[in-house]
């Protein structure tokens, strides 16, 4: 997120969050000094930072909360342990460092995987609560999650739509196919995009445009 995109955003009282690849001091202090805060992860690409992130204390931080989803043939439980920032953290503005672990099992109980994120928040404990940040990287993950599946099932990408309002109206149809299949009940997404296109009148019904 280069500093021209917030530039035109009124950030002030907002809270932003974006995917690793925006985690730059540069984006942190913009957004601070525009009165701005903001929920960041942390990966590989800020190596020093997810080190620093890493060596804290974790073993010794209790479990703050849990979530647990059930579907799509899977059990998903998510936990966050939050930490408040160490003064000496190599990055600037923030209050408190977070671990968010997710643990994936069929409904068999047999483990599929395990992920665990690492991030940094500008919030205080006052004003963001554990199960306030989780929620704020949950909806940033759902984001990056339809982003992928625009690219990877529509191939985005490598559309030669990319002048004037060209992307965004593509963009929108996208959402709209994506959304309309939810709605209707079928969320493996990949699947019942090939279903209704396998026949003309499948993505009227999605629509519920035909009995």
């Amino acid at each position: 997120m280069a500093a021209v995109v917030p530039g035109q955003i009124d950030l002030n009282n907002k809270i932003v969050t974006a995917d690793a690849l925006h985690t730059v001091k540069a984006t942190a202090s913009h957004i601070h000094e525009h009165g701005g805060e903001f929920v960041l992860p942390v990966k590989e690409n800020r190596r020093t930072l997810l080190d620093a992130l890493d060596a804290l204390p974790w073993g010794q931080v209790p479990i703050a909360r849990t979530a647990t989803d059930k579907g799509h043939g899977r059990i998903t439980t998510r936990t966050i342990q939050v930490l408040p920032a160490p003064d000496d953290l190599p990055f600037p503005h923030v209050s408190q460092a977070y671990l968010i672990e997710r643990h994936v099992s069929g409904l068999d109980g047999k483990p599929l995987s395990d992920v665990a994120a690492l991030g940094v928040t500008s919030l205080d404990a006052t004003r963001a609560s554990p199960g306030t940040i989780a929620g704020l990287v949950r909806g940033q993950w759902a984001i990056e999650s339809l982003h992928w599946l625009r690219d990877t099932l529509y191939r985005e990408d490598e559309s030669a739509v990319r002048t004037r309002s060209g992307p965004r109206a593509m963009a929108t149809l996208r959402n709209l196919a994506v959304g309309a299949l939810h709605q209707a009940g079928r969320h493996d997404t990949t699947e019942a995009t090939r279903w209704a296109s396998r026949h003309i009148e499948r993505p009227f019904i999605i629509l519920g445009l035909k009995s």
